[in-house]
């Protein structure tokens, strides 16, 4: 992995945590469609406090969500707008592909998964997700848990053989 992937890996993972965020609390559903619809005293906010993922939220707020507008979003946020200058597809492809990204995304989900009842209880600022999930990967079970879901991921199938020439 390249420096700058590497440099880029968190980055990215919290975009797209932040992404997740906003279907967890701003999602509504009209017509059986979703939408992500942001009330504008929170996009001030959003744009005060969370200010590089501003751009994100703005595009996403009252559009359809499904899986591929998410995905697309993120990575055209991601593409345009990292730290004030836009990433090469080949870093964001890097990112994507790298398994320390692949595993920071597997347990964010897990943590999702597992406290959605207690995320559910009120409304929670992005930071205080970061907050929690950052608390709970640093318990003795979760790293433990970390370890070995890291080891599982180095010996998972690769896309073909390697070869040395």
């Amino acid at each position: 992995m390249t420096a700058e992937v590497e440099a880029a890996v968190g980055r990215v993972a919290e975009v797209i945590m932040f992404e997740n965020w906003l279907r967890f609390y701003f999602i509504t559903e009209e017509d059986d469609k979703l939408f992500i619809r942001l009330p504008e005293k929170s996009l001030e906010q959003i744009q005060q406090r969370y200010k590089s993922h501003y751009d994100l939220a703005v595009m996403l707020n009252n559009e359809e969500i499904d899986h591929q507008h998410s995905l697309k979003a993120v990575c055209l946020h991601v593409a345009g707008n990292f730290d004030g200058r836009p990433l090469s597809e080949h870093v964001v492809a890097g990112v994507f592909d790298s398994p320390k990204f692949q595993l920071e995304l597997q347990l964010f989900s897990n943590w999702v998964q597992n406290h959605e009842e207690k995320l559910d209880e009120r409304f929670m600022e992005f930071s205080e997700w970061q907050k929690a999930f950052a608390s709970w990967k640093d318990t003795d079970e979760v790293k433990s848990y970390t370890k070995r879901l890291a080891e599982s991921m180095a010996f998972a199938p690769s896309d073909g053989p390697k070869t040395v020439q």
